[in-house]
């Protein structure tokens, strides 16, 4: 999934503070914390032309030993080669007008409009894009098999604890962040956070791929630590290793436009 500049990931060690971390074409931001190994992928570098010869079909922003994180970019009416997928989870970043097509030769349209989220079983299959506009998703495979996938269907509740930095909620509760689906391999937060809210404390303790859908200009706050601008770039992407280092912190919105992210949490 394209990108016509070289790319790869930028790891960084943040510091004692929240900080905001650029990289060419993103500033991804919130994910930066104080002793957290943070991975960012890039943004797609635009490509105009809408050339299918400029667009190669798959780019991968990060991998470890349980996922990979694909960007997939199809040009106007480009085809992809017969290729095959794990189990994986998705949110489309732009509207999708596709015709799939299986191994027997059986076509099948498939659209989507953009922010959607979409879960797939192992597939094998050709892909084209019958639409005059660019496609581009996110795509999370799965290394490890669990088995065809279960949805969960689980009421959270409200949480006792106080959203302080001393007694933060499961971020699973906090009222900003709405678990939308969980199976038994992933569990998704649809977290918006308005002009002007601010979140309460709340704490990270799994492996979490956050897709940003808006850009935002955020301030970040981790406990026991002073108020860090962390601006949001619509259709980033990075990863966060929770389960290692669990987190807590708190978002404000201090911008005029909604933050809107997709919070992947990648379950043991």
């Amino acid at each position: 999934m394209g990108n016509l500049r070289t790319s790869g990931w930028l790891t960084i060690v943040a510091a004692a503070v929240a900080a905001m971390v650029a990289i060419p074409a993103v500033v991804v931001s919130f994910t930066a914390m104080r002793n957290v190994l943070v991975v960012h992928a890039q943004t797609a570098q635009g490509v105009q032309s809408g050339d299918a010869q400029q667009i190669t079909p798959n780019k991968v922003e990060f991998e470890n030993d349980q996922i990979k994180v694909i960007r997939g970019f199809l040009a106007p009416h480009q085809k992809t080669a017969v290729h095959s997928h794990p189990y994986r989870f998705g949110v489309t970043l732009t509207k999708n007008d596709l015709v799939i097509f299986s191994p027997d030769g059986k076509a099948a349209p498939s659209k989507k409009s953009a922010q959607e989220i979409f879960w797939s079983e192992p597939v094998t299959h050709q892909v084209e894009n019958v639409s005059n506009e660019r496609m581009e998703n996110i795509e999370i495979e799965f290394k490890k098999d669990k088995g065809p996938g279960a949805e969960v269907k689980k009421d959270w509740g409200a949480s006792s604890a106080k959203g302080t930095a001393e007694d933060p909620v499961p971020v699973e509760q906090e009222p900003h962040h709405r678990v939308i689906f969980e199976n038994q391999y992933v569990r998704v937060l649809d977290v918006v956070v308005k002009p002007g809210e601010t979140t309460l404390f709340h704490k990270h303790s799994i492996d979490n791929v956050p897709i940003i859908l808006t850009d935002a200009d955020n301030r970040t706050q981790f406990a026991g630590k002073d108020w860090g601008p962390t601006p949001a770039k619509a259709k980033s992407v990075g990863f966060i290793p929770g389960a290692e280092r669990p987190y807590v912190h708190r978002i404000n919105n201090q911008g005029s436009t909604v933050f809107h992210v997709i919070d992947v949490e990648v379950l043991p």
